[in-house]
């Protein structure tokens, strides 16, 4: 049961579902805007910073870390300590995450800056969903979701295109200055405006035991799949790394077993449906994370479009979702959200599956164009129903813990995109740049310097002194090797996807009853 403590000014219930909606807009839209904005800057990044694409994955994915971990007890924080409160604290932390990483004078400061953002992302996200769980009425709350995911859309879809215009005439790091305003607004609001709302009785210890378990195991498991091909897959870091993250997770299974307040109570797993939507959501979002971060690689580093070309590109997936994301919050309401979620996936399969036949110089119209929309119709049609299963699949008192799952899951599928389709991205351009050019007439020294740079995919450069027609083939071969390593990429993709139809159809129910 939650407890509410109204303003003095006590206001309309429909005035606090409003503010509410804004808060949680802001916070969704925030999170989204800098991981797609970031996301589009990244190729700048990595050659003002002379990165490589180890650092380029670590830079994306510490801070998906943080979150993902921090996710699940920042929904356990505001259902105990109050969501407004978390939210707020949430909002202020990632504005100044960002502001830090707008001045970030190296790769190891910008890094560490994007962990704070980690930190309070993890804070302001789960609490705003929960506070539309806790606030608004059991049969609108389907259509509130609908609504925010269509006020949300607006604000990513401007996101990618803004930062690529920031990119290309300002600078990368005003990328990550414009969610700091974003976040001050939210914290006002939800300090100013909206009633607070927590969980009776929840005073116990936090389980910080389990949160370090967890860390380490994340950790040690991003450490040896992003470092393997660099280093290996059988040096002894990455073996430790790999051990230590498997041991890791264990460990954490086993505190949250036998914890009385666990972070994560594993008991809820028991729940076929939330067992089910949980795990959909892990192997869908990875697919499409892995196609976002190496489209933009694609588009930038071989296809040779600017950073505001780019975010252009994405435009067609936000608008998708935009248009469609309020009716399928009616059509999950009058159907059930299983029929969506089957369908949905089975469309993404098919935008892969088209990206996977793009080639060198393809025209943007015919190849690019049409796998985009239909990715965008796809999660238009996933997003909603996903969201209302994860949230009602479970009793309210749950709300916080249900949609800190349900983000950290989605960014947990992020991360292994990253990780383990990054390291298949990179064995794949190895190899393939390899083939290439074994017929160039290239000198073994020239040979061994160019497959040395191979982990920086399409930011990989010819050796220097080559004739200029040798220097044009070596570089020909290189855009080429990284389109071969994206089509295997695409078809693993779309693999993800139908395995994520299959979870649903043997996992997920359409809910008979309201969780009040």
């Amino acid at each position: 049961m939650a407890t509410s403590t109204l303003p003095k000014s006590s206001p309309t219930p429909r005035f606090i579902e409003m503010m509410v909606l804004m808060v949680a807009v802001l916070g969704t839209g925030m999170f989204h805007i800098d991981a797609r904005s970031v996301t589009v800057a990244l190729p700048t990044i990595q050659v003002a910073l002379h990165a490589s694409i180890n650092d380029m994955q670590w830079l994306f994915d510490i801070y998906i870390l943080i979150l993902t971990t921090l996710l699940l007890i920042g929904g356990v924080l505001g259902d105990r300590y109050g969501h407004v409160r978390i939210a707020s604290i949430g909002a202020l932390l990632f504005s100044s995450g960002a502001f830090l990483s707008g001045l970030a004078p190296s790769l190891v400061i910008l890094i560490s800056a994007r962990a704070i953002q980690g930190v309070g992302a993890a804070l302001l996200v789960p609490s705003g969903l929960a506070l539309i769980n806790a606030t608004v009425a059991s049969h609108r709350r389907a259509r509130m979701l609908g609504l925010w995911v269509t006020m949300t859309t607006p604000l990513i879809a401007v996101g990618p295109s803004l930062a690529g215009w920031l990119v290309d005439y300002v600078s990368w790091r005003a990328v990550f200055l414009i969610n700091v305003p974003l976040g001050l607004i939210a914290c006002f609001i939800a300090q100013r405006y909206i009633p607070e709302s927590r969980r009776n009785g929840a005073t116990a210890m936090l389980d910080w035991p389990g949160v370090i378990a967890l860390i380490i195991g994340l950790s040690g498991l991003l450490l040896g799949l992003i470092e393997g091909p660099r280093l290996g897959w059988s040096h002894p870091a990455i073996i430790s790394a790999l051990i230590g993250g498997v041991i890791g997770l264990i460990i954490f299974v086993l505190i949250e077993l036998k914890s009385p307040n666990p972070m994560l109570p594993l008991h809820l797993f028991r729940h076929r449906t939330f067992s089910g939507i949980t795990l959909m959501t892990l192997i869908y979002f990875m697919a499409f994370g892995g196609l976002l971060f190496f489209l933009v690689l694609n588009m930038q580093q071989v296809q040779g479009y600017s950073a505001l070309a780019t975010g252009l590109t994405l435009l067609p997936i936000t608008l998708s979702i935009f248009a469609l994301s309020t009716p399928v919050g009616r059509l999950t309401d009058r159907f059930g959200p299983v029929p969506l979620l089957i369908v949905g996936p089975l469309i993404a399969s098919l935008s892969f599956f088209l990206f996977a036949q793009v080639g060198l110089e393809a025209n943007y119209w015919i190849s690019f164009f049409p796998p985009t929309l239909l990715l965008g119709l796809a999660m238009g049609i996933t997003i909603v129903p996903a969201t209302a299963v994860a949230l009602s699949a479970l009793p309210k008192h749950y709300s916080g813990i249900a949609s800190g799952v349900s983000h950290a899951v989605t960014r947990l599928g992020d991360m292994l995109a990253i990780a383990v389709l990054g390291a298949i991205m990179v064995m794949g351009f190895q190899t393939n740049l390899a083939e290439r050019v074994a017929h160039l007439p290239l000198d073994t020294n020239s040979q061994v310097l160019l497959l040395a740079q191979a982990r920086n995919l399409g930011a990989t450069v010819p050796p220097a002194g080559l004739s200029p027609e040798l220097a044009q083939a070596t570089q020909e071969a290189i855009r080429l090797a990284f389109v071969d390593s994206f089509q295997q990429v695409m078809y693993v993709c779309i693999v993800l996807t139908l395995l994520s139809v299959v979870v649903v159809v043997l996992m997920v129910q359409n809910p008979v009853a309201e969780n009040d």
